[in-house]
């Protein structure tokens, strides 16, 4: 089992926080909520936009994955599913799972450090003309750093592809519970951004959240899959820490994407502080997680190539002779058998 484990920590994770998601579920009697059409919508990304970069990533894994074809479609894509289901959910639930805020402490950060917020604004404004304050290029932003990186090493570095995924794959459900442990809902609430978009759909968000927080078990039971993904929660930034993780892996395995993730990774930093989604301390937060998430990834990815070049059945009888009884030899030739097609379905 604890091999298992070991060679695929993906689906171990992906049960990890399925079964964290279903505790508060019965916990708290919260509804788990499907995706619908309408929310996504709601805040600025019309709900094609991931369908056609998954699309785009199963097709470009059908030529980069060729051999490993059966784990990229039969565990990473189910098992991605799952993680982002539960942490939209997770997300949806911060109010009634801990509902206690510390936006004003991090308002106190934000106004010691009020030069920096500035700065964010500044330079935000500085690039008005070639990226338009009333645009939404914040959020494709972010969606395009993660469905190049994931299409990319998909087909140019498939060797390191599983890294990339494992990192992506535990930056969102940890992050999901590090909503959890110190909620805020952001900055917006004190002043508006430099990003008339961005602060209507705030405020329409804010909305949500006060019917999700009023209206508890009805309200999700009634609107959660029709608002799954207008869960606010400000503390960690994901965007920060997503794109520092995609820049991560570019750095590492991707050198000619840094010319292109560099700027896309600064503009999300200054962008989150100056359309206010984010106090100052999120950024570095989110960072640190998404550095964690890299270095367990690439750890455990390590493991299990070592592990892979191992023979997978080295300590087990290749016949059934030997002084064991009949019976036991049997029970050793089936666990032969199933170990050696294990070893056969090789990760992505």
């Amino acid at each position: 089992m604890g091999q298992l484990i070991r060679n695929w920590p993906d689906v171990a994770f992906c049960v990890a926080i399925a079964a964290i998601t279903l505790g508060f579920s019965l916990l708290l009697d919260l509804p788990f909520s499907l995706p619908s059409q309408a929310e996504a919508a709601f805040v600025g990304v019309h709900y094609l936009y991931p369908l056609v970069g998954l699309a785009a990533w199963a097709g470009i894994a059908v030529i980069g994955q060729r051999r490993r074809l059966r784990s990229t479609f039969l565990v990473a894509l189910p098992c991605y599913a799952i993680v982002m289901a539960c942490h939209f959910n997770l997300k949806l639930w911060a109010p009634h799972i801990n509902p206690a805020l510390w936006d004003g402490f991090y308002w106190e950060i934000d106004s010691a450090l009020r030069p920096l917020v500035d700065a964010c604004f500044q330079l935000r404004e500085l690039v008005a003309p070639i990226l338009p304050l009333d645009g939404n290029f914040y959020i494709i932003a972010f969606i395009t750093m993660f469905y190049v990186s994931f299409c990319y090493h998909a087909l140019r570095t498939p060797d390191c592809f599983r890294s990339v995924f494992l990192g992506a794959l535990f930056l969102q459900g940890t992050g999901a519970l590090a909503y959890l442990v110190m909620p805020a809902l952001g900055p917006f609430l004190y002043e508006p951004g430099i990003e008339p978009r961005q602060t209507a759909t705030q405020l329409g968000m804010l909305g949500v959240w006060e019917d999700n927080a009023a209206g508890g078990h009805n309200w999700l039971a009634e609107n959660g899959g029709a608002y799954l993904t207008t869960g606010l929660a400000a503390m960690p930034s994901l965007h920060a820490g997503g794109s520092l993780l995609f820049l991560l892996f570019a750095r590492r395995y991707a050198s000619e994407l840094l010319p292109i993730y560099i700027p896309l990774f600064s503009y999300l930093c200054i962008a989150a502080v100056a359309s206010r989604w984010h106090y100052l301390v999120d950024l570095p937060i989110g960072m640190i997680l998404a550095y964690a998430c890299f270095a367990a990834a690439e750890r455990l990815t390590a493991t299990g190539r070592e592990t892979a070049e191992k023979p997978a059945n080295s300590s087990l009888p290749d016949d059934d002779t030997g002084s064991a009884p009949a019976l036991h030899r049997e029970e050793k030739t089936v666990l032969t058998r199933w170990v050696r097609k294990l070893s056969k379905f090789q990760p992505y």
